[in-house]
C-alpha cells in the first residue's frame, strides 16, 4: 500500500497550486485603476475582473494543494504530515 501514494504524489503540482495561491495573496485589484486608465476602461470593471481571474487562480491551487496533501495522508500518519508535505514540496519526494 505504500507504493501507491509515492506514485501518486507529484511535487510539481504541489508546488504549482502553493504558487497559484500565493498569486491569490497578492492585491493585483490595486493595479485596476492603473489598467483601466492604459485600455480606457471602467475601473469598477477592471477591478471586478481582476478579483475574480485572481479568486478562481487562487481556488485552483487551493483543489490542487488539496489532492496532492490528501494523497500524501493516505500513506502517513496524521502527525507527519507537515513534515512529510514540507519534505515533498522542498526535495520532491517522501524520502528524507
Amino acid at each position: 500500500m505504500d507504493a501507491e501514494p509515492k506514485a501518486s504524489i507529484s511535487p510539481t503540482r504541489l508546488r504549482a497550486g502553493v504558487f497559484l495561491i500565493l498569486l491569490w495573496w497578492i492585491p493585483v485589484w490595486l493595479a485596476g485603476p492603473v489598467i483601466a486608465q492604459t485600455a480606457e476602461l471602467d475601473v469598477e470593471n477592471v477591478v471586478i475582473g481582476l478579483a475574480v481571474v485572481q479568486t478562481v487562480l487562487g481556488a485552483l491551487g487551493a483543489l490542487i494543494v488539496g489532492k496532492q496533501i490528501a494523497r500524501i495522508l493516505r500513506g502517513v500518519p496524521r502527525k507527519q504530515m507537515l513534515p512529510t508535505v514540507w519534505r515533498v514540496f522542498r526535495h520532491g519526494s517522501l524520502d528524507g
